[in-house]
């Protein structure tokens, strides 16, 4: 008899179980938009908090580059940090191409890469040097095609790691206003002859002042030619002293390129929307 009432107490819980595991899962959309300015075509992965669909509330918005490999992550450790309340529920939009992992790996280097390399420190990328188109797609296209399905609020975070730490910079110093947090995670500075200095140095030359709130981060078992030039950037922001940024920098041990990046933006998440970490 004692058996037969648990297995009625199941039966009976079973479905609250399943309400309660859906309300704690992001819902994901896909959308794709087609660029004048790239000229190509990208599938955005949007993911959409619990209470999406219950209220009328606008949410803040976490752009993810990368989003083939990047957007799932991104959205589950979203979908943690808000459930423990340590970070506000976020829509998340992950940028995602067409094709082949082939064309990911290609096309990522066109829109991240702000220059092509004439030193070709990490090979030849033929691609290279579209960062401004996307830039511009991101800004004029994108986001009015996000505003216009989705509710976001002014809060908006970029995040990206390797070339896309590098865009996330590149932003940073050429178009600040359209992010006002970033989450930048082992970034490809030394690109180019370290061109990303000439970008910053020509934002210090007009400006004071960088409203931002800034987290980076690389992994201690990452290549010099990533921590070494990534250590010089952060000593430069330091000396700068620029009015209304907050930056924190963090080099963790153990971890490596890859690895560093699902470490950072949790970290990062719970940073860049000033959640005091347990």
């Amino acid at each position: 008899m004692k058996k037969i009432r648990a297995f009625l107490v199941i039966l009976i819980l079973m479905p609250l179980m399943a309400i309660n595991a859906q309300q704690s899962n992001y819902e994901t959309k896909v959308n794709q938009i087609s660029s004048s300015n790239v000229e190509d075509d990208f599938v955005l992965n949007v993911g959409l908090p619990p209470s999406y669909n219950n209220t009328k509330n606008k949410y803040p918005l976490l752009m993810v580059l990368d989003g083939d490999k990047s957007f799932g992550m991104a959205r589950d450790i979203v979908d943690w940090l808000s459930w423990s309340k340590e970070i506000p529920e976020l829509i998340v939009v992950g940028i995602s191409y067409e094709g082949s992992m082939q064309d990911w790996w290609q096309k990522r280097s066109r829109d991240f890469t702000p220059t092509k390399d004439e030193g070709k420190i990490w090979g030849e990328w033929h691609l290279a040097g579209g960062a401004s188109d996307f830039q511009t797609f991101i800004s004029t296209e994108l986001i009015p095609f996000i505003e216009q399905n989705y509710r976001i609020t002014d809060e908006r975070v970029l995040a990206g790691m390797s070339f896309g730490g590098l865009f996330c910079t590149y932003t940073l110093f050429t178009k600040p206003d359209i992010f006002n947090r970033y989450i930048i995670v082992s970034p490809a500075l030394a690109w180019n002859n370290k061109v990303i200095w000439q970008y910053e140095n020509q934002y210090f030359s007009n400006n004071s002042e960088l409203q931002a709130r800034v987290f980076t981060a690389v992994g201690g078992l990452d290549q010099s030619v990533i921590i070494e030039p990534w250590k010089n950037f952060n000593e430069l922001i330091n000396n700068r002293k620029y009015k209304g940024v907050t930056w924190e920098s963090h080099l963790y041990e153990g971890e490596t390129h890859i690895s560093s990046w699902p470490v950072a933006l949790t970290r990062g998440l719970k940073t860049v929307f000033e959640t005091k970490l347990k």
